[in-house]
């Protein structure tokens, strides 16, 4: 039994593009979960989700729709990206560590948005699992989210069924990440390394470094 599990929230955004001091956000999507020890194993446990699409201040190319399949029909009456932030920031709350797979990307977006939308940024730790991945797992030549979950239910390590047609959207790739996450640690930690008070340095071990939204 974990006695105090920690609480944290996948998040993950989509964009029109790559550069986050050219490109904007068009979709934010999260899932707040712990962690609970089932038939002798940690698994994660869901405690609730956020998504919102965001209309940006251009039109979303269509390299990035072909990605993400939204369109600026979509996002016509999505609310501007500093109510969005607002929304994302109470979500959030003050105590739960946030995770993102390729972080930097997430984060530099996130950093140049509330930046340019000034309001309360959020202190909360932002973990990379690509990081911990890359160092769990160096003999794979993939670590995208995508093909780590199909990896991980093959195995029988995830619960979720992966469906390539939902991929790039916001809340499904939260609950991909979510899931890897948790078994991507699992045979690494005890269960009282998941404990609130030890899972920051539990993760250090493996390259789980904090990086932070608010300079």
């Amino acid at each position: 039994m974990i006695a105090l599990p920690p609480k944290f929230v996948a998040f993950d955004l989509e964009t029109t593009g790559l550069v986050n001091r050219k490109d904007e956000i068009i979709e934010i999507g999260a899932v707040k979960f712990t962690v609970e020890v089932k038939n002798g194993r940690v698994v994660p446990k869901l405690i609730s989700e956020f998504d919102t699409l965001v209309k940006p201040n251009m039109l979303i190319p269509a390299e990035a729709t072909n990605v993400n399949h939204i369109t600026d029909k979509m996002v016509e009456n999505a609310p501007p990206v500093g109510e969005a932030l607002k929304q994302f920031t109470a979500f959030c709350g003050p105590g739960s560590i946030l995770l993102a797979h390729n972080a930097n990307f997430d984060a530099s977006f996130l950093r140049t948005a509330y930046e340019q939308n000034p309001q309360f940024t959020p202190g909360n730790p932002v973990i990379d699992s690509l990081a911990i991945s890359k160092t769990i797992m160096p003999e794979l030549a993939n670590h995208k989210l995508g093909f780590m979950a199909n990896m991980f239910m093959k195995r029988g390590e995830i619960s979720m069924t992966i469906d390539e047609e939902k991929m790039h959207r916001s809340v499904y790739d939260c609950e991909m990440l979510m899931e890897v996450f948790v078994a991507l640690l699992r045979r690494r930690l005890k269960e009282k390394e998941w404990e609130m008070g030890s899972i920051m340095q539990s993760m250090a071990k493996y390259k789980g470094v904090p990086q932070f939204i608010r300079k």
